[in-house]
């Protein structure tokens, strides 16, 4: 089995945070009140910065 490597686990966690933004925003502006509800946006910034923090594998340097 491949594993994917860091970079495109990252982006990974970069896109779907930028589409959970998207379509969050697009639930609030439709149904929504952004001036109470601004705070659910914070969710996708969080995802962000999780997948963009540094990460050891741990994977021994021999396997």
């Amino acid at each position: 089995m491949v594993r994917p490597t860091a970079g495109q686990r990252r982006f990974l966690g970069l896109w779907t945070a930028g589409w959970l933004a998207v379509l969050l925003l697009a639930g609030l502006l439709w149904v929504g009140d952004l001036s109470l509800q601004w705070p659910v946006l914070l969710a996708p910034v969080l995802g962000a910065l999780v997948s963009l923090r540094h990460r050891d594998d741990g994977a021994a340097p021999g396997r």
